[in-house]
Formats: C-alpha cells, structure tokens, sequence
C-alpha cells in the first residue's frame, strides 16, 4: 500500500512504489489506454510509460519467450539512499517460480529493492506467495 501526501517528493515516491506493485501483482490494471502507453524495446523488453496528474513513469519490463514478466526496473524517485536526498535512483525486481493459479500463470516469488542493477542493490521486499485465493462472483 502507498499513500500520497505530504510533499511532492513523497506524492512522486509513492506514485513509484504504487507502479511497482501494479506491475508485480496486478498487471491488468496496466492495459493500453488513455495515460497508459506500451512500446518494445527489444526482443525480450517492453516499456510501460504511466502518466497521472502531472507525474511520469517509465517502467521496462524483460519477459521470457513465452512472454512470463521475469524481470521489472526503472527509476524511482527516492530519498532511500545514505544522504536521505529524494532524486531519481534504480529500483527494480524480479518474478519467479510462476505456478498455474485458478487459469492463471502467476509468479510466487517477488523480490525487489532500491539500487537494482547496482552493486548496492538490496532487496527488501521479499515475498513468497503460500496460497491465493480470487474474490467470488454472487
């Protein structure tokens, strides 16, 4: 969960983290649309650019052959670092161990953290999904 406010800068970093966690869990909500624009990079990379009110994220995306999301980086706007500055600085994850899931593909394993591509990259968002469970229709 991210809350806007306070600053720009938070409203910024969180509108980051808030993109982050869409393209981990729910990709969908990333369709093309109005505010919403996809590119290829190259054979195994897409680029998702997300405007909103004013801010702009670019996010790349690396997939397998088969088009599994395995890899997801931009830059962030932060002050995660040791001069606890806010400026634009690598963030990033990877998806893995992808299971079948009521017709779904999804990944069970999400890593990710500031500084990604980096020598100082550090993961602190570690999660293994054990169970998942979809909302039923009445």
């Amino acid at each position: 969960m991210a809350r806007f406010g306070e600053s720009s800068d938070h409203t910024s970093s969180a509108f980051g983290r808030y993109i982050a966690e869409a393209v981990f869990w729910t990709p969908a909500t990333l369709l093309p649309r109005q505010n919403i624009v996809w590119q290829a990079v190259d054979e195994n990379t897409s680029k998702v650019t997300i405007h909103h009110n004013g801010i702009t994220q670019d996010v790349y995306i690396s997939v397998t052959p088969e088009g599994q999301p395995t890899k997801v980086s931009f830059q962030r706007w932060s002050n995660a670092n040791p001069e606890g500055v806010y400026r634009l600085q690598p963030f990033g994850g990877y998806l893995s161990e992808f299971r079948n899931i009521a017709g779904f593909r999804l990944p069970t394993h999400v890593e990710a953290g500031n500084f990604f591509g980096t020598d100082d990259y550090f993961p602190f968002y570690l999660v293994d999904v054990t169970n998942l469970q979809f909302p039923q229709a009445k």
